[in-house]
């Protein structure tokens, strides 16, 4: 068995945590914000729109498809620049008919509350998802589903554990919506809820396998500079997510994309052996077929190419690594978790690369290394 403890750090180690922390959160969030909105706001509702940035950002693209199928309504991803500033008025729909959920965990991002403030301007229902009621984002919303994550000794891990809170959050909201509205009993409620602690536990079952894979990936994958990631529908979240991680730890160059629009555009990229592509592709994803012609093509292609799948049978070229995960009972469940071998290689690449989170704010990074420019920006609404 390889020793492991050389290697540990803290993406690692918030990797693992984060089944125990999936299955106390999907109780405590469900308790919590069941109430968050009353039964007429639901019946009202014909639109959601989702806004956030970073990683916030990514929770929604995550779960879009799940929230979509779980609601019967249609759901707008949107980064909170655009529904700030440049939404058209005539977006926000009558009055009381949508619901914009916004995600910030510190709820402390000036973007964020001023994207609530313009919505509820124009009528809209807005629900802050956010751990601090004393934020300028909880007081600018009407409605609160309060987060509370408990602290961890290993620290935040680029957002690891806050990631999955956040798509928690949005999740079992679409759950109670979808109820409320009707599209499935109480009992289907549950076995929705359940779904995901199980997931989780066969996850954490999992990890141990994963970890020692990505660690022997990493080591092999150190002069790498360029990083590919591809998937869609809610797995397009997860390449976001992948994509920020190793920028934020490595500071390596990371792109995502879709597996339609990567044919159309990062196909072209050149320094083919500096790069290292992964691709999310699920047994039972809607977009199987594309996935794998796909990965067919890249499987010609020179540099390293993983694919994160849950099943041992699905095709892949002689060179391709499969990165094997556990199925979940539904396809749109899967972004829950299944970046999480990602940010355990992420987590090693930092510590072989001999880098820091951040760049450690030194040097050309001294005037990001704080978050005023998040949460001291210019407010304005238009």
């Amino acid at each position: 068995m390889m020793d492991m403890s050389p290697f540990h750090n803290p993406m690692r180690e918030n990797v693992y945590d984060v089944p125990n922390l999936v299955r106390s959160q999907c109780a405590q969030i469900e308790r919590d914000g069941r109430m968050a909105l009353t039964v007429p706001e639901i019946y009202r509702l014909r639109r959601i729109i989702v806004t956030g940035c970073g990683d916030s950002y990514a929770a929604g693209l995550s779960m879009k498809p799940a929230m979509e199928t779980l609601t019967g309504l249609p759901v707008e991803v949107l980064p909170a620049m655009h529904l700030s500033r440049y939404a058209c008025p005539d977006a926000f729909g009558p009055p009381e008919s949508t619901l914009v959920m916004a995600v910030s965990n510190s709820g402390a991002v000036t973007r964020v509350a001023e994207a609530v403030q313009r919505a509820s301007r124009y009528g809209c229902l807005t629900l802050a998802v956010t751990a601090r009621p004393e934020s300028a984002l909880a007081q600018a919303a009407r409605r609160r589903i309060p987060l509370d994550i408990p602290p961890f000794a290993a620290g935040s891990g680029n957002g690891v554990r806050s990631y999955r809170v956040s798509m928690l959050a949005l999740l079992l909201t679409a759950i109670r919506i979808g109820e409320v509205k009707c599209r499935y009993m109480m009992t289907d409620s549950e076995a929705y809820r359940t779904a995901v602690c199980r997931y989780a536990s066969d996850f954490e079952e999992a990890l141990p396998a994963l970890d020692r894979q990505m660690l022997r990936l990493a080591q092999a994958s150190v002069d790498k500079e360029l990083f590919d990631f591809l998937g869609s529908g809610g797995s397009l979240g997860s390449a976001w997510f992948s994509h920020a991680k190793i920028i934020e730890v490595t500071g390596d160059y990371a792109s995502y994309n879709d597996t339609e629009s990567w044919m159309h555009l990062n196909c072209f990229l050149r320094e083919l052996p500096k790069k290292l592509t992964m691709v999310y592709a699920g047994a039972n994803s809607p977009d199987r077929s594309r996935a794998e012609e796909t990965i067919g093509a890249i499987g010609q292609m020179r540099g390293t190419l993983c694919v994160v799948t849950d099943s041992e049978a699905f095709p892949l070229p002689e060179k391709a690594e499969r990165i094997l995960i556990p199925p979940c009972a539904y396809d749109w469940l899967s972004p829950l978790l299944n970046d999480l071998p990602l940010s355990l290689l992420a987590g090693y690449l930092c510590e072989l690369k001999g880098e820091s989170y951040g760049r450690g704010g030194r040097e050309d990074w001294r005037p990001i290394a704080g978050t005023d420019l998040l949460t001291k920006s210019k407010f304005a609404v238009i």
